[in-house]
């Protein structure tokens, strides 16, 4: 086929088209393996920082870079070309905390310069361009134009790879998403929640610290402590490279079926994640889709513990109502309080 088509293009007509494909060619070589290890059943998913430089320095079309950060942080030094993204983006305007709408999302993008062909490379701290990635997903951005840097911003400099100070001007363009129903189960109500409580095919895990688990502390916004009764817990934190060179990259998909099939959260199961106020369970749920987890199978509990906790739900609290299936890293206080009833 690809002779015929030699055949028939030639001169200036030739030179488009290779013009044309050679961005699309470039963003769908395999990708670096990732690190360490990566063997990532996604590994679309990710990009290397060294990925990420050649792309620039060949000054490939069809990129938009954001930084998923503080606007301050964003202004003391950012990817060059990236564009400013934060929290109260990806909110709904008339109800804090919830997901921001569908129309929001297509005047963010808009706002952004993002065409039909353009891939999205994703960076931030810690989680919250995987929050991004999951509210795009939800609204149907195709997954295969989306790309998380592995590392962060961390991992570029540490390259010794440049940043900026100044943002890029974009010109706007008009956005059009699909809509939730190619993934309408990404996120999940308090009332299936409920119901997956005494499912043996459902898994409810909390990836707050352990300290937040066990009901020793809470965060602003929480009215109780403790935990949703019979959920696993696995820190958020776990997901990641814990020190060395690759200091805050993905772990490999061995680690992470490692670390979640002790805790029986297995590929076979619905899992529900919650946090919080949802935000670093996004970056949970990210590296169990790396890991081969089905994405139809990942549910984001997106109200979380402030929303569970406000509620007239039971909630269970101290180390002997914990479900934690492994060694924890932290040190636990012992606790003799366990809530099982509801509090006003």
């Amino acid at each position: 086929m690809i002779p015929c088509i030699w055949k028939r293009i030639s001169g200036p007509a030739l030179l488009s088209f290779l013009l044309y494909l050679l961005p699309v060619l470039l963003l769908t070589v395999a990708p670096a393996s990732g690190v360490p290890q990566g063997g990532y059943a996604h590994p679309e998913t990710l990009i290397q920082p060294e990925e990420l430089k050649a792309l620039l320095d060949r000054r490939t079309p069809n990129l938009r870079i954001i930084d998923v950060r503080h606007k301050a942080k964003y202004y003391l030094g950012h990817i060059p070309g990236a564009l400013e993204v934060w929290r109260p983006d990806l909110e709904n305007k008339n109800n804090r905390g919830r997901l921001a709408t569908q129309a929001q999302m297509e005047a963010l993008l808009g706002r952004l310069g993002v065409g039909g062909q353009d891939t999205l490379i994703l960076y931030g701290d810690h989680y919250d361009h995987t929050r991004l990635w999951l509210v795009l997903a939800y609204y149907g951005f195709p997954l295969e134009r989306m790309r998380l840097l592995d590392g962060g911003l961390e991992a570029w400099k540490a390259k010794g790879y440049p940043t900026q100070f100044t943002a890029p001007r974009v010109s706007r363009s008009r956005y059009k998403l699909p809509g939730p129903s190619l993934t309408p189960t990404l996120v999940a109500t308090l009332e299936e929640v409920k119901k997956a409580l005494n499912d043996p095919q459902k898994v409810i895990l909390d990836v707050r610290s352990q300290k937040q688990y066990l009901g020793q502390e809470s965060k602003e916004g929480a009215t109780r402590h403790g935990h949703i009764p019979g959920a696993l817990w696995l820190n958020w934190q776990e997901n990641l490279v814990p020190a060395g060179p690759f200091k805050g990259y993905l772990k490999s998909e061995a680690d992470l079926k490692q670390i979640y099939g002790a805790l029986g959260a297995t590929p076979d199961k619905d899992i529900y994640l919650y946090s919080h106020n949802g935000l670093p369970a996004t970056l949970s749920l990210v590296s169990l889709y790396l890991a081969g987890y089905p994405l139809e199978k990942l549910h984001l509990y997106l109200g979380s513990w402030i929303e569970w906790s406000r509620s007239q739900e039971a909630v269970e609290m101290g180390p002997e109502a914990a479900h934690v299936g492994r060694q924890s890293p932290d040190k636990a206080i012992p606790m003799k309080t366990k809530e099982k009833k509801a509090q006003p």
